[in-house]
């Protein structure tokens, strides 16, 4: 697995916690199944893109030298 790929999914990963569990139970709402699954792949290419954007600009940053 790239390690873009396994950092994307982390940050999925997190992300996804964070919204859909934690906000909602500080909230004090009660959990919907249907927005709990329709959050995975939401995160999950959320997560991607955030892991492939990291892993860009860190090469970016390390061709340029800054």
């Amino acid at each position: 697995m790239k390690k873009w790929v396994r950092s994307g999914l982390v940050w999925a990963g997190i992300l996804y916690v964070i919204t859909m569990v934690l906000f909602p139970l500080a909230d004090h709402e009660s959990f919907n199944t249907e927005k709990l699954l329709l959050g995975i792949p939401l995160w999950a290419v959320t997560g991607l893109i955030l892991g492939y954007l990291f892993e860009k600009k860190k090469s970016k940053k390390a061709v340029t030298g800054k």
